[in-house]
């Protein structure tokens, strides 16, 4: 609970950073210096794909050591993981040293900013090559159910970001200063985090460390090979959206996209966030072998997802068009028909991602690495045959029929053959609390558009909102969280308010 709560500071701070650093650069930057930052932040995306699924590797496989921290084998996976982040580092470090020059003639920047663009990269891969040599010390806290200081420490980290960037701004640093400020924040990051793994004592005590282990190497890359082919499906789904309705639609469909599904993408986040912060207890009740304990839990964990995608989908349908209207004031025409879709696929979106969690990090993915890409082949080909004629929607439901066919049947049948379950049971009983919770709160939600029908978009999307924390959290605790978990919050609760939960 405590990391799930305190990613969502994060991604709050996250939010909050994008939407005052844009202002903030602009005011201090020329639109083209501001397009070198953007492109800037394009080419640094593409560089962090040299993590080849690594980092997720070595986050799993500590969990496999870190009960026997003075036993060797932990002290060499750490020593192994961090040559290999290392050399990933170093690598990005060169390119950014040698092929800055070459990179600014390839995405054909004018001549006049080549040398900022040239000095601005080579900055920018020293920062992220640094963030690679230090992820060794947040993989630590992760396998350690520490994730709660990484969170912590990544939301002050991009308060450091954003100050050191105002600073420079206001000295006359230009665009270099948002290199300075992200090397910055990297360095706040991995002292912080270097700092509690010391008061954590989660290093192995001197001369447990073990050796550099070629085994090890060869187990870090084929798992995080497996892990790369799945994160490289599933961002194939999600990126061809864009393509097709650009291709298909215009570019003028594809900025209603862009911003109609700004807070659905968000959403999606505050969802997934419930079975990624609980990966790594899974991983460890795997370990142990405690195999009904992690039936439970994770029965508990999933039903507690699918609730809240529930929720969230009937809130998200009902406020997300008056939300485009105002933020763009009228300018990007964004129907219902479109968000009741999306909140379809975010209740499929909160299944697939919850039970493709858990298949990860028994570290047997099969074929789960191939039918990512599978599904993105078809829904590609069926967006291109309905997009012209039934616009955005018939793209959705494109989308919405691959995932129930391909990844959501699939994660399904390993669910239940892994636990040992019959279909029914998955597919089934462990959605009866989200249907009984939306059947209670669609009619509310519809009662309430109607009612003020007439009123002003503000009005509307406040009183949608009102009645999400409340009738919508009342039904949340109601249906979508069973006894063994109500049992254990309200344990953690004031005494004065744990009645209050259990009479729910």
């Amino acid at each position: 609970m405590h990391g799930v709560a305190s990613s969502y500071i994060l991604l709050a701070a996250t939010a909050l950073y994008s939407i005052g650093s844009i202002p903030v650069a602009l005011h201090y930057l020329d639109k083209s210096q501001f397009g070198l930052w953007v492109v800037m932040g394009t080419v640094v995306g593409y560089l962090s794909l040299m993590d080849m699924g690594m980092t997720g590797a070595a986050s799993r496989l500590l969990i496999d050591h870190k009960d026997d921290r003075d036993g060797g084998e932990y002290g060499s996976l750490l020593k192994t993981g961090l040559l290999v982040c290392s050399i990933q580092g170093g690598i990005i470090f060169l390119i950014g040293l040698l092929l800055s020059g070459w990179f600014s003639r390839l995405l054909a920047i004018p001549i006049s900013l080549q040398l900022s663009f040239a000095e601005l990269m080579q900055w920018q891969c020293g920062a992220l090559a640094l963030s690679f040599c230090l992820r060794i010390l947040g993989m630590m806290l992760g396998a350690h159910q520490r994730m709660d200081i990484s969170n912590y420490v990544g939301a002050v980290g991009l308060v450091v970001n954003f100050g050191i960037q105002w600073i420079l701004f206001h000295l006359g640093k230009g665009v270099m200063s948002l290199s300075f400020g992200a090397l910055g924040a990297t360095l706040f990051v991995g002292l912080s985090q270097f700092v509690a793994c010391l008061q954590q004592g989660l290093f192995p005590t001197w001369g447990s460390w073990g050796r550099i282990s070629w085994m090890y190497f060869k187990e870090l890359f084929l798992y995080g090979k497996d892990l790369l082919m799945v994160a490289a499906g599933n961002n194939m789904i999600i990126a061809s959206q864009s393509i097709v309705i650009t291709r298909m639609l215009g570019l003028e469909a594809a900025a209603a996209w862009g911003v109609g599904t700004k807070v659905y993408n968000l959403l999606n986040q505050v969802i997934w966030r419930i079975s990624d912060m609980s990966g790594a207890a899974f991983a460890e009740m795997m370990i142990r072998g405690e195999y009904e304990r992690l039936k439970d839990r994770y029965k508990t964990i999933a039903i507690l997802s699918f609730s809240v995608a529930g929720l969230v989908a009937v809130s998200f349908a009902c406020c997300n068009s008056f939300f485009v209207t105002l933020w763009t004031n009228g300018k990007i025409h964004w129907p219902m028909e479109n968000d009741i879709l999306l909140g379809i696929l975010m209740i499929i979106g909160s299944i697939v991602h919850c039970h493709g969690t858990l298949i990860l990090i028994t570290k047997k993915i099969g074929f789960m690495k191939y039918i990512c890409f599978l599904e993105g082949s078809v829904f590609v080909i069926l967006s291109f045959l309905v997009a012209r004629h039934g616009g955005l929607p018939a793209i959705i439901l494109a989308s919405i029929i691959c995932s129930l066919v391909f990844s959501g049947s699939y994660l399904v049948w390993r669910i239940c053959d892994y636990f040992g379950l019959k279909v029914r049971v998955v597919m089934v009983g462990w959605m009866v609390p989200m249907g009984k919770l939306i059947c209670f709160y669609i009619p509310i939600n519809i009662l309430i558009y109607y009612l003020f029908i007439n009123l002003s978009y503000v009005f509307r999307m406040s009183a949608e909102i009102f009645v999400a924390v409340t009738a919508g959290l009342y039904l949340l605790l109601r249906f979508g969280v069973d006894k063994t978990l109500k049992k254990n919050i309200s344990g953690r609760l004031p005494f004065w308010a744990a009645p209050y939960l259990n009479n729910i």
